[in-house]
Protein backbone atom coordinates (compact mmCIF):
# COMPACT_ATOMS: atom_id res chain seq x y z
CA UNK A 1 0.00 0.00 0.00
CA UNK A 2 1.60 3.42 0.32
CA UNK A 3 4.32 5.10 -1.60
CA UNK A 4 5.91 8.35 -2.74
CA UNK A 5 5.53 9.24 -6.40
CA UNK A 6 8.48 9.23 -8.75
CA UNK A 7 8.74 12.46 -10.70
CA UNK A 8 10.85 13.07 -13.77
CA UNK A 9 13.85 15.37 -13.69
CA UNK A 10 14.65 17.41 -16.78
CA UNK A 11 17.47 19.50 -15.43
CA UNK A 12 20.92 20.16 -16.82
CA UNK A 13 24.03 18.19 -16.02
CA UNK A 14 25.00 20.61 -13.26
CA UNK A 15 21.59 20.18 -11.70
CA UNK A 16 22.02 16.41 -11.76
CA UNK A 17 25.36 16.73 -9.98
CA UNK A 18 23.69 18.82 -7.32
CA UNK A 19 20.95 16.28 -6.90
CA UNK A 20 23.45 13.44 -6.57
CA UNK A 21 25.33 15.38 -3.90
CA UNK A 22 22.12 16.05 -2.01
CA UNK A 23 21.16 12.38 -2.07
CA UNK A 24 24.49 11.32 -0.62
CA UNK A 25 23.83 13.73 2.21
CA UNK A 26 20.59 11.88 2.82
CA UNK A 27 18.29 14.75 1.95
CA UNK A 28 16.29 13.35 -0.93
CA UNK A 29 13.84 10.54 -1.56
CA UNK A 30 12.72 8.56 -4.56
CA UNK A 31 11.02 11.51 -6.24
CA UNK A 32 14.38 12.30 -7.87
CA UNK A 33 15.22 8.77 -9.01
CA UNK A 34 15.46 9.82 -12.65
CA UNK A 35 18.25 12.22 -11.75
CA UNK A 36 20.38 9.25 -10.74
CA UNK A 37 19.74 7.13 -13.84
CA UNK A 38 22.08 7.68 -16.80
CA UNK A 39 20.43 9.75 -19.52
CA UNK A 40 21.18 7.15 -22.16
CA UNK A 41 19.87 4.08 -20.35
CA UNK A 42 20.44 1.39 -22.93
CA UNK A 43 17.70 -0.95 -21.80
CA UNK A 44 14.93 1.28 -20.52
CA UNK A 45 11.67 -0.62 -20.47
CA UNK A 46 8.63 0.70 -22.27
CA UNK A 47 5.70 1.57 -20.03
CA UNK A 48 2.53 -0.13 -21.28
CA UNK A 49 -0.58 0.67 -19.25
CA UNK A 50 -1.92 -2.09 -17.01
CA UNK A 51 -4.70 -4.26 -18.34
CA UNK A 52 -8.22 -3.08 -17.50
CA UNK A 53 -11.15 -5.33 -16.71
CA UNK A 54 -14.44 -5.31 -18.58
CA UNK A 55 -17.76 -7.06 -17.99
CA UNK A 56 -21.31 -6.53 -19.16
CA UNK A 57 -23.41 -7.49 -16.14
CA UNK A 58 -27.15 -7.62 -16.38
CA UNK A 59 -29.13 -6.28 -14.78
CA UNK A 60 -27.17 -3.35 -13.39
CA UNK A 61 -28.55 -1.90 -10.13
CA UNK A 62 -30.51 1.31 -10.64
CA UNK A 63 -29.79 4.46 -8.62
CA UNK A 64 -27.47 2.83 -6.10
CA UNK A 65 -25.05 5.22 -4.43
CA UNK A 66 -21.81 4.04 -2.85
CA UNK A 67 -19.60 5.89 -0.38
CA UNK A 68 -15.88 5.10 -0.59
CA UNK A 69 -13.41 6.17 2.09
CA UNK A 70 -9.70 5.33 1.79
CA UNK A 71 -7.43 5.89 4.79
CA UNK A 72 -4.34 6.84 2.78
CA UNK A 73 -5.77 8.08 -0.50
CA UNK A 74 -2.84 10.41 -1.26
CA UNK A 75 -0.44 7.46 -1.48
CA UNK A 76 0.50 6.79 -5.15
CA UNK A 77 -0.56 3.13 -4.81
CA UNK A 78 -4.17 4.33 -4.89
CA UNK A 79 -3.92 6.08 -8.27
CA UNK A 80 -4.82 2.90 -10.15
CA UNK A 81 -7.19 1.96 -7.34
CA UNK A 82 -9.22 5.02 -8.36
CA UNK A 83 -9.28 3.76 -11.95
CA UNK A 84 -10.62 0.42 -10.72
CA UNK A 85 -13.38 2.20 -8.81
CA UNK A 86 -14.30 4.23 -11.88
CA UNK A 87 -14.38 1.25 -14.24
CA UNK A 88 -16.30 -0.87 -11.76
CA UNK A 89 -18.88 1.82 -11.06
CA UNK A 90 -19.53 2.37 -14.76
CA UNK A 91 -19.83 -1.30 -15.63
CA UNK A 92 -21.91 -2.34 -12.63
CA UNK A 93 -24.22 0.68 -12.66
CA UNK A 94 -23.23 2.70 -9.58
CA UNK A 95 -22.53 6.29 -8.67
CA UNK A 96 -20.00 6.83 -5.90
CA UNK A 97 -18.34 9.45 -3.72
CA UNK A 98 -14.65 8.95 -2.92
CA UNK A 99 -13.17 10.67 0.16
CA UNK A 100 -9.78 10.64 1.87
CA UNK A 101 -9.13 9.37 5.39
CA UNK A 102 -6.46 12.04 5.96
CA UNK A 103 -3.49 9.68 6.27
CA UNK A 104 -5.30 7.30 8.58
CA UNK A 105 -6.73 9.88 10.97
CA UNK A 106 -9.46 8.02 12.89
CA UNK A 107 -11.54 11.15 13.47
CA UNK A 108 -11.61 11.84 9.73
CA UNK A 109 -12.44 8.24 8.88
CA UNK A 110 -15.26 8.25 11.42
CA UNK A 111 -16.62 11.53 10.07
CA UNK A 112 -16.56 10.08 6.55
CA UNK A 113 -18.67 7.12 7.65
CA UNK A 114 -21.08 9.35 9.57
CA UNK A 115 -21.50 11.51 6.47
CA UNK A 116 -22.27 8.45 4.36
CA UNK A 117 -24.95 7.47 6.86
CA UNK A 118 -26.46 10.96 6.79
CA UNK A 119 -26.39 10.93 2.98
CA UNK A 120 -28.21 7.57 3.02
CA UNK A 121 -25.65 5.77 0.88
CA UNK A 122 -26.73 2.33 -0.27
CA UNK A 123 -23.35 0.70 0.46
CA UNK A 124 -19.94 1.66 1.85
CA UNK A 125 -16.53 0.60 0.57
CA UNK A 126 -13.96 1.11 3.33
CA UNK A 127 -10.18 1.00 3.23
CA UNK A 128 -9.50 1.37 6.96
CA UNK A 129 -6.34 2.44 8.74
CA UNK A 130 -6.80 -0.14 11.48
CA UNK A 131 -8.94 -1.43 14.32
CA UNK A 132 -9.66 2.07 15.60
CA UNK A 133 -12.41 2.49 12.99
CA UNK A 134 -14.47 -0.48 14.23
CA UNK A 135 -16.86 1.82 16.19
CA UNK A 136 -17.53 3.58 12.88
CA UNK A 137 -18.25 0.25 11.19
CA UNK A 138 -20.76 -0.47 13.95
CA UNK A 139 -22.51 2.83 13.19
CA UNK A 140 -22.81 1.80 9.55
CA UNK A 141 -24.16 -1.59 10.69
CA UNK A 142 -26.72 0.15 12.93
CA UNK A 143 -27.87 2.19 9.93
CA UNK A 144 -28.36 -1.12 8.06
CA UNK A 145 -25.99 -0.10 5.28
CA UNK A 146 -23.87 -2.98 3.90
CA UNK A 147 -20.11 -2.47 4.09
CA UNK A 148 -17.22 -4.04 2.19
CA UNK A 149 -13.57 -3.63 3.19
CA UNK A 150 -11.04 -3.19 0.40
CA UNK A 151 -7.22 -3.45 0.50
CA UNK A 152 -7.03 -3.18 4.33
CA UNK A 153 -8.98 -5.08 6.97
CA UNK A 154 -10.38 -4.02 10.34
CA UNK A 155 -13.83 -5.48 10.94
CA UNK A 156 -13.93 -8.42 8.54
CA UNK A 157 -14.08 -11.74 10.37
CA UNK A 158 -14.71 -10.15 13.76
CA UNK A 159 -17.81 -10.87 15.80
CA UNK A 160 -18.37 -7.26 16.86
CA UNK A 161 -18.68 -5.92 13.31
CA UNK A 162 -20.64 -6.96 10.22
CA UNK A 163 -18.54 -6.68 7.08
CA UNK A 164 -19.95 -8.25 3.92
CA UNK A 165 -16.54 -9.28 2.61
CA UNK A 166 -12.92 -8.22 2.26
CA UNK A 167 -11.43 -7.70 -1.22
CA UNK A 168 -7.66 -7.49 -1.49
CA UNK A 169 -4.42 -9.30 -0.80
CA UNK A 170 -3.89 -12.21 1.55
CA UNK A 171 -1.25 -10.33 3.51
CA UNK A 172 -0.10 -13.35 5.51
CA UNK A 173 0.66 -15.03 2.19
CA UNK A 174 2.33 -11.79 1.06
CA UNK A 175 4.80 -12.17 3.94
CA UNK A 176 5.44 -15.81 3.10
CA UNK A 177 6.02 -14.91 -0.55
CA UNK A 178 8.65 -12.32 0.39
CA UNK A 179 10.36 -15.18 2.20
CA UNK A 180 10.08 -17.29 -0.95
CA UNK A 181 11.83 -14.53 -2.92
CA UNK A 182 14.57 -14.45 -0.31
CA UNK A 183 15.00 -18.19 -0.67
CA UNK A 184 15.23 -17.82 -4.44
CA UNK A 185 17.89 -15.15 -3.97
CA UNK A 186 20.10 -17.19 -1.62
CA UNK A 187 19.21 -20.76 -2.49
CA UNK A 188 18.98 -21.91 1.11
CA UNK A 189 22.40 -20.54 2.09
CA UNK A 190 22.80 -18.54 5.29
CA UNK A 191 21.93 -14.85 5.01
CA UNK A 192 21.53 -11.91 7.40
CA UNK A 193 18.37 -9.92 6.71
CA UNK A 194 16.96 -6.53 7.74
CA UNK A 195 13.16 -6.44 7.74
CA UNK A 196 11.71 -2.98 7.01
CA UNK A 197 8.05 -2.68 7.94
CA UNK A 198 5.49 -0.12 6.74
CA UNK A 199 3.00 1.59 9.04
CA UNK A 200 2.85 -0.07 12.44
CA UNK A 201 -0.58 -1.27 13.53
CA UNK A 202 -2.14 -1.48 10.05
CA UNK A 203 -3.59 -4.81 8.98
CA UNK A 204 -1.23 -5.27 5.99
CA UNK A 205 1.84 -4.79 8.16
CA UNK A 206 0.64 -6.97 11.04
CA UNK A 207 -0.33 -9.80 8.70
CA UNK A 208 2.71 -9.59 6.44
CA UNK A 209 4.99 -9.76 9.47
CA UNK A 210 3.06 -12.84 10.58
CA UNK A 211 3.67 -14.54 7.23
CA UNK A 212 7.33 -13.52 7.27
CA UNK A 213 7.77 -14.86 10.80
CA UNK A 214 6.18 -18.16 9.74
CA UNK A 215 8.67 -18.40 6.90
CA UNK A 216 11.64 -17.64 9.17
CA UNK A 217 10.53 -20.24 11.71
CA UNK A 218 10.82 -22.86 8.98
CA UNK A 219 14.04 -21.41 7.53
CA UNK A 220 16.38 -20.51 10.41
CA UNK A 221 19.31 -20.05 8.03
CA UNK A 222 17.90 -16.60 7.33
CA UNK A 223 18.77 -14.51 10.37
CA UNK A 224 16.82 -11.32 10.97
CA UNK A 225 19.37 -8.81 12.33
CA UNK A 226 17.10 -5.73 12.41
CA UNK A 227 13.40 -4.88 12.26
CA UNK A 228 12.50 -1.22 11.65
CA UNK A 229 9.71 0.90 10.14
CA UNK A 230 9.68 3.30 7.19
CA UNK A 231 5.92 4.05 7.22
CA UNK A 232 5.74 3.25 3.48
CA UNK A 233 7.52 6.58 2.91
CA UNK A 234 10.41 7.00 0.46
CA UNK A 235 12.31 9.62 2.48
CA UNK A 236 12.10 7.47 5.61
CA UNK A 237 13.08 4.39 3.60
CA UNK A 238 16.22 6.17 2.45
CA UNK A 239 17.08 7.19 6.02
CA UNK A 240 16.41 3.66 7.28
CA UNK A 241 18.70 2.09 4.67
CA UNK A 242 21.43 4.66 5.32
CA UNK A 243 21.28 3.72 9.00
CA UNK A 244 21.28 -0.02 8.28
CA UNK A 245 24.32 0.22 6.03
CA UNK A 246 26.11 2.23 8.70
CA UNK A 247 25.24 -0.26 11.46
CA UNK A 248 25.99 -3.34 9.39
CA UNK A 249 29.16 -3.10 7.26
CA UNK A 250 29.95 -5.58 4.52
CA UNK A 251 29.70 -9.15 5.69
CA UNK A 252 27.09 -8.35 8.36
CA UNK A 253 24.06 -7.74 6.13
CA UNK A 254 23.03 -9.59 2.98
CA UNK A 255 19.46 -8.54 2.23
CA UNK A 256 16.88 -5.86 2.97
CA UNK A 257 13.18 -6.73 2.72
CA UNK A 258 10.78 -3.79 2.43
CA UNK A 259 6.99 -4.01 2.53
CA UNK A 260 6.28 -1.34 -0.08
CA UNK A 261 7.93 -0.12 -3.29
CA UNK A 262 9.42 3.04 -1.76
CA UNK A 263 12.96 1.77 -2.30
CA UNK A 264 14.29 3.60 -5.36
CA UNK A 265 16.46 6.22 -3.67
CA UNK A 266 17.53 3.74 -0.99
CA UNK A 267 18.68 1.22 -3.61
CA UNK A 268 20.53 3.94 -5.48
CA UNK A 269 22.25 5.05 -2.27
CA UNK A 270 23.38 1.50 -1.50
CA UNK A 271 24.83 0.99 -4.98
CA UNK A 272 26.59 4.36 -5.01
CA UNK A 273 28.20 3.51 -1.71
CA UNK A 274 29.62 0.20 -2.84
CA UNK A 275 27.01 -2.03 -1.21
CA UNK A 276 26.06 -4.01 -4.29
CA UNK A 277 26.14 -7.21 -2.22
CA UNK A 278 22.79 -6.24 -0.64
CA UNK A 279 19.80 -7.94 -2.26
CA UNK A 280 16.65 -5.83 -2.06
CA UNK A 281 13.22 -7.44 -1.96
CA UNK A 282 10.19 -5.14 -1.96
CA UNK A 283 6.41 -5.18 -2.14
CA UNK A 284 4.13 -3.94 -4.93
CA UNK A 285 5.00 -3.24 -8.54
CA UNK A 286 5.05 0.31 -9.91
CA UNK A 287 7.04 1.16 -13.04
CA UNK A 288 10.19 2.34 -11.25
CA UNK A 289 10.40 -0.96 -9.33
CA UNK A 290 9.84 -2.86 -12.60
CA UNK A 291 12.80 -1.06 -14.18
CA UNK A 292 15.05 -1.66 -11.17
CA UNK A 293 14.18 -5.36 -11.13
CA UNK A 294 14.91 -5.60 -14.85
CA UNK A 295 18.26 -3.83 -14.26
CA UNK A 296 19.17 -6.28 -11.49
CA UNK A 297 19.15 -3.61 -8.77
CA UNK A 298 16.14 -5.06 -6.93
CA UNK A 299 15.91 -8.85 -6.75
CA UNK A 300 12.13 -9.09 -6.81
CA UNK A 301 8.73 -8.04 -5.52
CA UNK A 302 5.29 -9.36 -4.64
CA UNK A 303 2.85 -7.76 -7.09
CA UNK A 304 -0.25 -6.49 -5.31
CA UNK A 305 -2.30 -4.76 -8.01
CA UNK A 306 -4.66 -2.04 -6.69
CA UNK A 307 -6.86 -1.89 -9.80
CA UNK A 308 -8.63 -5.28 -9.54
CA UNK A 309 -9.12 -4.79 -5.81
CA UNK A 310 -11.28 -1.72 -6.39
CA UNK A 311 -12.95 -3.14 -9.49
CA UNK A 312 -13.91 -6.38 -7.78
CA UNK A 313 -15.19 -4.55 -4.72
CA UNK A 314 -17.69 -2.90 -7.06
CA UNK A 315 -18.48 -6.32 -8.50
CA UNK A 316 -19.16 -7.75 -5.02
CA UNK A 317 -21.51 -4.80 -4.38
CA UNK A 318 -23.32 -5.63 -7.65
CA UNK A 319 -23.72 -9.24 -6.56
CA UNK A 320 -25.18 -8.09 -3.24
CA UNK A 321 -27.73 -5.77 -4.81
CA UNK A 322 -28.80 -8.50 -7.22
CA UNK A 323 -29.49 -11.00 -4.45
CA UNK A 324 -26.38 -13.06 -5.19
CA UNK A 325 -24.74 -12.99 -1.75
CA UNK A 326 -24.04 -16.71 -2.05
CA UNK A 327 -21.66 -15.87 -4.93
CA UNK A 328 -19.68 -13.33 -2.92
CA UNK A 329 -16.26 -14.67 -1.94
CA UNK A 330 -15.55 -14.21 1.75
CA UNK A 331 -12.76 -13.16 1.71
CA UNK A 332 -11.96 -12.37 -1.92
CA UNK A 333 -8.18 -12.78 -2.13
CA UNK A 334 -6.58 -11.66 -5.39
CA UNK A 335 -3.45 -13.19 -6.97
CA UNK A 336 0.01 -12.14 -5.72
CA UNK A 337 2.43 -12.98 -8.55
CA UNK A 338 6.17 -12.83 -7.92
CA UNK A 339 8.18 -10.56 -10.19
CA UNK A 340 11.91 -11.06 -10.76
CA UNK A 341 14.32 -10.28 -13.57
CA UNK A 342 13.03 -13.34 -15.41
CA UNK A 343 9.54 -11.94 -15.98
CA UNK A 344 9.69 -8.17 -15.33
CA UNK A 345 10.05 -7.23 -19.00
CA UNK A 346 6.93 -9.12 -20.06
CA UNK A 347 4.85 -8.10 -17.02
CA UNK A 348 3.41 -4.55 -17.15
CA UNK A 349 3.67 -2.48 -14.00
CA UNK A 350 0.60 -2.27 -11.80
CA UNK A 351 0.82 1.52 -11.87
CA UNK A 352 3.17 4.39 -12.68
CA UNK A 353 2.84 4.54 -16.48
Amino acid sequence: MTHNEVTKSSGTGSHRVAVRRALLLGGLASGFLSAFVPAALADKLSCPPPQRLSENPAPAPANKKIGVTVAYLKVPFYANFKTGLEDGAKQFGFTYDLVDGNSGDIATELANLQNFIAQKKDLVLLTPSGDGIIPGIKLVNDAQIPLIEVNNKAGFGRSEANVLTYVGADDVEFGRLQGKLLDQAFGGKNAKVAYVMGIAGTSPQILRAKGWDEFRAKNPQYEEVARVNDDFDAAKALAVVQDLLSRFPKGQLDAIIMQGPEASAAVDFALRNGRDEIKFIVGDYPQDVRQLIHDGKIFGTVDQDPYPQAYNAMKMAWLHFNGKDADIRKPYFLPLPLITKENAEKTPAAWGC
